[in-house]
């Protein structure tokens, strides 16, 4: 998710690379580390530590939870 002048999509090529050697379940903290760890831009480290704090069961639920996809449900769902 981007914004001040930059596209206010996540792109997933950009999560996967980010995401990169994660072992789900993960919480925000370590999103955020490996995505540090792997040279993600700061936009997404930044989305990343955004997260509600709750373990995530893998990329899509990252995703999601990013994407606010099925606003108000669960984004586990």
């Amino acid at each position: 998710m981007r914004s001040s002048g930059e596209s206010t999509l996540m792109e997933p090529e950009a999560l996967q690379c980010a995401l990169f050697g994660v072992r789900f379940p993960a919480r925000p903290e370590a999103l955020t580390a490996a995505a540090t760890n792997n040279g993600a831009a700061g936009w997404v480290t930044r989305a990343l530590a955004a997260l509600p704090e709750r373990p995530y069961e893998g990329p899509n639920q990252v995703c999601m939870a990013l994407c606010g996809r099925h606003a108000g449900m669960d984004p586990g769902l």
